[in-house]
């Protein structure tokens, strides 16, 4: 009987634990490298949660900056709203637009952005 109740005051204690972790992980940066795999020059992106119909991050190149073929550039982002997933849009110089949804950026390091939609991605 002593050792269920242990065993009892062990398993919450490791739920608890695992409950505040992912509290904090969730609050955390969200920070990814982007990697221009289009073939076309990005000249803006736009970040939004999945959830809304409205692009709230704009313009994550900076002012003066494009993104040519092949090159990568880190993207700083560290919301506030805990939110997890992200839709991600470019604009080519070209003024194309593409896009790219449901992008968990809690658990993404790195995202190349490829034609037409499709990316590959590389996971924490």
């Amino acid at each position: 009987m002593k050792h269920l109740k242990a065993l009892k005051i062990f398993l919450l204690t490791l739920v608890m634990a695992l409950s505040i972790s992912g509290g904090t992980a969730m609050a955390g940066s969200q920070d990814f490298t982007l990697v221009n795999g289009t073939g076309k020059t990005i000249v803006y992106v736009y970040i939004s949660p999945t959830s809304s119909s409205e692009w709230i991050y704009q313009d994550e190149l900076g002012p003066n900056n494009v993104l040519y073929p092949g090159q990568d550039i880190f993207i700083g982002f560290s919301p506030r709203d805990g939110v997890q997933y992200w839709d991600l849009k470019v604009v080519y110089d070209n003024g194309v637009e593409d896009y790219w949804y449901g992008l968990d950026l809690y658990r993404v390091y790195s995202v190349t952005i490829r034609p037409g939609g499709t990316s590959s991605i590389e996971m924490a």
